[in-house]
């Protein structure tokens, strides 16, 4: 008797342990500030906690017209971005959207940004879940 109950207490932690934990952490949202209408990136990292696969399939926030997602290569020399479709997330294991490599195209800003402010950028997945994360406006020499 003494066992089982010893099994359902180790059972009873361990569910609780991973209930308090989110599905998908994201961590040091930003946003790279420029004047005017010039489109603007978004950078993050992000964790899946989920013990599956799960793929990144596109952001939007009503910040701005359109949100894309790209990458920046480096093909014979020249650096260019190409649009990815989607980005997958391995179990625990961080994934950086950061200058240079992944980031957010965000662009056609709705309204006058500054740097300080926050802008509410959703994030959507394969699985049809989704992650409303606030990025913080920084200019370039923030960063």
């Amino acid at each position: 008797m003494s066992r089982t109950l010893l099994a359902l207490s180790a059972l009873v932690m361990v569910l609780a342990a991973h209930a308090g934990q989110p599905e998908v952490s994201v961590s040091d949202a930003r946003v790279r500030w420029l004047p005017g209408a010039l489109p603007m990136a978004g950078y993050f990292v992000i964790t899946s906690h989920v013990s599956g696969p799960l793929r990144l399939t596109g952001a939007t926030s009503p910040a701005f017209g359109g949100v894309m997602m790209h990458r920046s290569v480096e093909e014979a020399g020249i650096a260019r971005m190409v649009h990815v479709g989607g980005v997958d997330l391995p179990p625990d294991r961080p994934v950086a959207f950061a200058p240079g490599g992944y980031h957010l195209m965000l662009m056609q800003p709705r309204q006058d940004l500054h740097t300080g402010e926050e802008v509410p950028v959703t994030l959507r997945f394969s699985d049809d879940r989704t992650v409303t994360v606030g990025f913080r406006v920084m200019g370039a020499q923030d960063e």
